[in-house]
Parts: structure tokens; sequence; C-alpha cells
């Protein structure tokens, strides 16, 4: 996967993600959002600001979403990827993204790819969600 194409971005940030599950930390900075489609929504308008923390605060791993040590790691790595998004039709495309619902089964949810519009291409992925104590995320599965 090429990071430096900005359709690298939501792959890359998965991979960061995952490679920072053992990580854990003081002081929450999770976020989360109250429905799939809100998270998906915040993460790619994040993307689309170049606000990795935005972003990061989207995301949860093995069960628990971001803290400490592994939500700093994250920024720091998204970060990076958002540093090669160079096309200001993709970072307005982002910045303007839309979410029209999700499956959701329990606790558990997809948002599908022909459910996201207005993004690049290369971010019409499905995109899968757990929610925690009531808060949703994007599940970057370690």
């Amino acid at each position: 996967m090429g990071i430096v194409k900005p359709a690298a971005a939501l792959g890359a940030a998965a991979l960061l993600v995952v490679g920072m599950a053992a990580c854990s930390g003081g002081d929450t900075t999770a976020q989360g959002s109250s429905s799939p489609t809100t998270t998906v929504e915040a993460f790619m308008h994040a993307l689309g600001n170049q606000d990795a923390s935005a972003a990061c605060s989207q995301v949860s791993t093995g069960g628990k979403a971001l803290v400490g040590d592994a939500f700093a790691q994250c920024k720091v790595g998204l970060e990076s990827v958002l540093g090669d998004i160079t096309d200001p039709a993709d970072l307005t495309r982002l910045k303007t993204a839309k979410v029209t619902g999700a499956q959701i089964d329990g606790d558990k949810a997809t948002v599908t790819k022909s459910q996201i519009s207005n993004v690049p291409s290369g971010y019409e992925n499905d995109i899968d969600l757990v929610r925690l104590d009531g808060t949703w995320y994007i599940d970057s599965k370690p």
C-alpha cells in the first residue's frame, strides 16, 4: 500500500492503529460518536481537516478506545500519513463526506462503501465499527 497517495490514508491509519494495540496509558483522549454514521463522518472530516487527533479519537482497537500512549502513537503516525495528502480537492471532499447508513448487529456495525459518498475513490471502503460503553468507534482489529 502506497502511503504517498491520498486514498491510502484510511488503510494506513488502520495499520498504524493495529501496530499500537498493545500500548496503553493514562488519560482518556478517545471520543467516539453516538452512531456508526457520525463516527465515520467525523473520521473522514478529520482527515480532510488534516486533524490527526480528531481522527484518532474515533478509533478503537482490541475492544478498547485509544487512550494514553496508544492515542499519542496513533496521532504521530497519522500526522505523517496526513502530511502526504496534498490534493486540495481530496481534502475538500473528505471535509464534506456523507454516510447514509450502517448495518448494525448488537454492538458491531459496518458502514459499506456504497453508504459513503463525496470521498476520493480510495476512501470508499467498508468500515467496521464497535460500540463500547454506548459510544461507537471505528474498529481497528489487532
